[in-house]
């Protein structure tokens, strides 16, 4: 088989989008655009920029994130955006600022090293455990480094998949009271697990910045995202005074079709698709993936597999690229100069259907037994 494969083109595990589910999503997105063709004028949808969100983006957005939240905030809190990402491109410098320092999990989401180079901003690794970010070495950081800012990927971690405990929870949010830092939390990966618990946000509203996108949930090309602000004064300082000269703004015709599918509930719909999905993707890591120690939180969209013995990720990356498998060395997710763990990270929801992804689970298997074995 793996002679065969090599003919192929690779499969890609590097990215982690949701699987697609175009029995529903199709269906459903074809019914909203209908419903928004039948009583609005195009032109004045799309002749006008978004802003901000429009008073029923933001009440929709106040809707969605109360589903994690626990309560509906006050829509003059409530900022649309293109993307999480986006988002964190402007919240980072506005928060912490050049020189500042952004407290971070000692593995994280590649991008925040881009804005921290972009914009002069200094990253202060957090050590982490099977729980997540540690509240002890939280401390240590804030009392070695003082920053200004703290970001943490509280569920379904980026890429190590660590769900933190509620408990865990609390504590941070306690360490980040005591210091006086602002949370960043980014909650995209929420809404697939059923029981995940509550945001730090939700336990310290007053110094948090709450994001929450479609990307991971609906759909990649859904690029449109919540942020809850700690106050609508804080909302305002921070988004309007670069609203003519930045890109965070969503698309008019894609926030009407998001406030289009929170207000007719068919959102559900779709997050339902991509969760059964992902449950099915899931039977089959724990089928192909039985003998290899590998690490897959409820509802997740990647696995975090550590190298065998004698085995660098980067290493075990090149070979699995040569068997026709492309996956993510933990060499992108180091923060600083720490050497990175032995480990890859591969993504479930790339491929375009539950076979190719059997394929690949198949390949990595062997691969990694031979590994094993040398």
């Amino acid at each position: 088989m793996q002679g065969d494969e090599r003919f192929k083109s690779p499969i890609p595990l590097r990215l982690n989008p949701p699987p697609p589910v175009p029995h529903v999503f199709d269906p459903v997105i074809r019914t909203a655009v209908t419903n928004i063709l039948a009583r609005e004028v195009l032109s004045e949808i799309i002749g006008h920029h978004r802003w901000c969100g429009t008073e029923a983006d933001r009440r929709a957005g106040a809707e969605f994130c109360a589903s994690r939240l626990g309560y509906r905030a006050d829509e003059a809190r409530i900022v649309l955006t293109s993307s999480t990402q986006s988002t964190l491109n402007m919240l980072i410098p506005g928060l912490v600022g050049a020189g500042g320092i952004l407290a971070v999990d000692e593995l994280t989401y590649p991008p925040i090293k881009v804005f921290a180079a972009r914009y002069g901003i200094k990253l202060a690794p957090v050590r982490m455990d099977d729980d997540g970010m540690s509240p002890d070495a939280l401390r240590e950081v804030c009392q070695a480094h003082c920053p200004k800012a703290l970001y943490p990927l509280s569920t379904l971690q980026n890429p190590t998949t660590a769900t933190m405990s509620l408990e865990r929870r609390k504590e941070i949010v306690a360490v980040a009271r005591e210091f006086g830092v602002s949370i960043i939390e980014d909650d995209i990966y929420s809404l697939i697990p059923r029981d995940a618990p509550p945001p730090l946000s939700a336990l310290a509203p007053e110094i948090s910045w709450y994001l929450l996108g479609l990307a991971k949930s609906v759909a990649p090309g859904m690029k449109v995202a919540y942020v809850v602000a700690p106050s609508k004064e804080a909302a305002a300082n921070l988004f309007w005074p670069g609203v003519r000269a930045t890109f965070w703004m969503t698309a008019p015709f894609g926030a009407a079709l998001a406030t289009e599918l929170i207000e007719s509930e068919a959102i559900g719909k779709i997050v339902d698709a991509v969760r059964s999905a992902v449950a099915a993707r899931h039977i089959l890591v724990g089928q192909y993936l039985a003998n290899i120690d590998h690490r897959l939180g409820d509802g997740g969209l990647h696995v975090w597999i550590p190298a065998p013995p004698k085995v660098t990720g980067a290493e075990l990356t090149a070979r699995f690229e040569q068997a026709g498998v492309l996956v993510s060395t933990s060499d992108g997710f180091v923060i600083g100069e720490a050497e990175p763990p032995r480990a890859i990270r591969i993504g479930i929801g790339n491929p375009s259907d539950d076979s190719t992804l059997e394929r690949a689970l198949a390949i990595l298997a062997a691969e990694y037994e031979l590994h094993r074995l040398a």
